[in-house]
């Protein structure tokens, strides 16, 4: 027994003996299935499954970072002509996912089709009104089970190659890159989790939506965090990490979100979060520095972090008046734009998380490349990769990514508080402007040995000139 809180009284399709789907008269869904589904219940959230907000939708810069370019998934993009090839291998995908469960899609059908208005109330207000009840339980059923199948594809664990022959068949391999942008990255191509879950389980009992989410994460990010942690160990941490924010795992509502979550459950060591409320403490948060090349000037050299979290950024002044701005791996290419970009969108819609860390993280990036003589630098040693042409490309690409000055400074205070305070000691920038201005090449340093003998070798001359040895 599966149960959604339940706004309104439409139900099944009444007389079906062998229905799986039922509303209780105390306004509560229950999917039945023969008695074999461990009883469990979840809330319907009051947030929704936002749309990107229009003062970005409007930026010219962000052309096509919100819109699918090849299958549409849920309300918001259906029907849309450019779509309509993937529209067409949906019942194919969908008649081969659910080959094995016993079942037939008329029972698919009937248990989505009673849970229309739930799944309605996860969509903007006015939004689906356009699709009458059947049309649109067959959008979340067919687009559903495309996602879970594509989901599916891309686990060793669950793949099922006829699926993946037919995808490969039926797209081309361009559409096939772009598949994984339109199904896990775009905030307005989504389906609510409750409703996945829903076909997952009506398939196989055994089936775990949750666990099959976890390991594709596994499976996506395996460079992304130390290889020595234990995996339930991380799972762990992660379920802490929902518990600490007061989010209940189940109330999640779709691939960006739980994206959201996976990426910021980790990063507490670069976010400090004043305790204080001084009025003064706000403009402490403003720092004065800029680009690599002018942290490179002032000492502060670049190098490629041990770790490949993106945004594990960290401060090292350990030398005398040299510092070191640890920065991963960063592989800058047009996936990286959309899905930051629909990151951000999601931190900006209402009722989702306020402390954005992925405007800080973009932020500070914008802060550090400014030109392509930085994007040289980061080159240079090895922590930016780009299939750009040029590195004006590479600069025109970060700056297109859609922010605002807005953002919770208090994110990466710590490495910009120590990059401050390095700027600010007028002993160590002066050694190292020096440095940087005279001695920022070998052949430099050799000109400058070589003057430098050759004054010491004419002052010698000339003192011994004037009092000659007796």
């Amino acid at each position: 027994m599966y149960k959604f809180e339940h706004r309104s009284t439409r139900g099944a399709d009444e007389g079906s003996s062998n229905s799986y789907a039922a509303i209780t008269t105390d306004h509560t869904l229950e999917v039945l299935t023969d008695g074999s589904m461990e009883p469990e219940s979840t809330k319907l959230s009051e947030r929704r499954m936002e749309k990107v907000p229009l003062t970005m939708r409007q930026d010219e810069k962000t052309k096509g970072y919100f819109d699918p370019k090849v299958v549409s998934i849920g309300p918001y993009h259906h029907g849309k002509e450019e779509l309509q090839i993937a529209e067409r291998v949906k019942p194919t995908v969908a008649q081969l996912y659910i080959k094995r469960s016993g079942r037939d899609m008329d029972e698919f059908r009937r248990n989505v089709r009673a849970i229309v208005d739930v799944a309605r109330c996860y969509y903007l207000e006015g939004s689906t009104e356009k699709y009458s009840d059947e049309e649109f339980a067959e959008i979340m059923l067919l687009d559903g089970l495309f996602v879970l199948a594509y989901f599916e594809s891309c686990n060793p664990s669950y793949r099922d190659e006829t699926i993946v022959k037919e995808l490969c068949k039926r797209l081309s391999n361009h559409a096939l890159f772009f598949l994984t942008v339109d199904v896990h990255e775009l905030l307005e191509n989504q389906l609510p989790f409750q409703v996945l879950e829903l076909l997952m389980r009506l398939k196989s009992k055994d089936n775990n939506f949750a666990e099959l989410l976890d390991e594709n994460w596994e499976v996506d990010e395996s460079d992304d965090m130390p290889k020595q942690r234990d995996k339930n160990e991380l799972k762990r941490k992660f379920r802490d990490f929902l518990d600490e924010k007061g989010i209940d795992r189940k109330q999640l509502l779709h691939y960006p979100e739980y994206v959201w979550f996976q990426r910021n459950k980790f990063r507490q060591s670069n976010i400090h979060v004043s305790e204080t409320s001084d009025e003064g403490r706000y403009w402490d948060l403003f720092y004065s520095f800029r680009s690599i090349m002018e942290l490179k000037a002032k000492g502060i050299h670049a190098r490629r972090g041990s770790t490949y979290n993106q945004r594990d950024i960290k401060f090292r002044s350990s030398y005398f008046f040299f510092a070191v701005l640890e920065i991963p791996p960063l592989l800058l290419n047009p996936h990286f734009i959309i899905h930051n970009s629909n990151q951000i969108a999601y931190e900006l819609t209402p009722n989702n998380p306020t402390n954005q860390p992925t405007m800080a993280y973009i932020n500070f990036l914008k802060s550090l490349i400014n030109s392509a003589e930085d994007v040289k630098e980061l080159r240079a040693n090895n922590i930016l990769l780009s299939p750009c042409t040029s590195d004006e490309e590479v600069v025109d690409m970060i700056n297109g990514i859609p922010t605002i000055f807005f953002e919770d400074f208090t994110i990466y205070e710590e490495v910009k508080r120590s990059i401050q305070n390095h700027y600010d000691n007028k002993a160590k920038t002066w050694i190292a402007e020096l440095v940087h201005n005279y001695f920022n090449s070998p052949w430099a340093f050799i000109a400058f040995f070589a003057a430098s003998a050759l004054i010491i070798m004419s002052f010698l001359q000339t003192y011994f000139t004037i009092n000659p040895r007796k």
